[in-house]
């Protein structure tokens, strides 16, 4: 079974093979901080990586990648990269969201606050294991 980090790893390494194939030249900015996962100029690209299909998924984006798209609506794209950890033969595909589209879709949801804490090693170790 591949994990999470494995399964946006593979769509990273995708998205860049397909921005490079389109004349681009991408870096993954992933650790700089930036509201977005890939800079492929004019493009500023967030990755979202389904092991399924995303199609009616929610998209979970953070308040600081909301405030980019909506500042950026001409530059900043949202990459929905399907079955990249699917059943064998899923054809792996990538969505691509930006302008008008992903304006759209960012202004018909309602903010919710949600808490991503980290389950640390010595933490789940400790926890109470139910058979």
């Amino acid at each position: 079974m591949v994990g999470n980090k494995e399964t946006e790893q593979a769509a990273i390494t995708h998205v860049m093979a397909l921005e490079r194939a389109a004349g681009r030249d991408p870096k993954d900015v992933r650790t700089s901080g930036l509201p977005y996962d890939v800079e492929s100029l004019p493009r500023l690209i967030e990755v979202k990586a389904f092991s399924r299909t995303a199609r009616g998924e929610a998209l979970p984006l953070e308040h600081r990648q909301v405030e980019a798209a909506r500042a950026n609506p001409e530059h900043y794209y949202l990459y929905v990269v399907d079955n990249h950890a699917g059943a064998e033969g899923a054809e792996v595909g990538v969505r691509s969201l930006h302008g008008e589209a992903l304006s759209a879709m960012i202004e018909r949801t309602q903010p919710q606050i949600t808490y991503w804490p980290t389950l640390r090693a010595a933490e789940y170790d400790q926890a109470e294991r139910l058979h």
